[in-house]
């Protein structure tokens, strides 16, 4: 089964060292939303400073093979 790996960058990279053993693209889609969703429900206050949170997803051989962006913006007029 192929690894993949969730890398996280918030204005710095954070790698995944450990990476997860994933069925295919469906299982990656399913893992990526969740590491992020986790990761903006225990840190949310931790990103509004860089104003943007991506996860890179790379396959084994370092190609990036999926991203999730989320921009948090609080200069919007009401």
């Amino acid at each position: 089964m192929p690894r993949y790996f969730f890398n996280t960058i918030d204005g710095q990279r954070y790698p995944d060292e450990e990476g997860a053993e994933l069925a295919g693209m469906p299982a990656v889609k399913a893992r990526a939303t969740k590491v992020i969703g986790e990761m903006l429900k225990e840190r949310a206050e931790d990103f509004w400073d860089t104003g943007k949170l991506r996860l890179e997803v790379t396959n084994e051989a370092g190609e990036v093979v999926l991203a999730v962006e989320v921009a948090l913006r609080s200069d919007l007029a009401a």
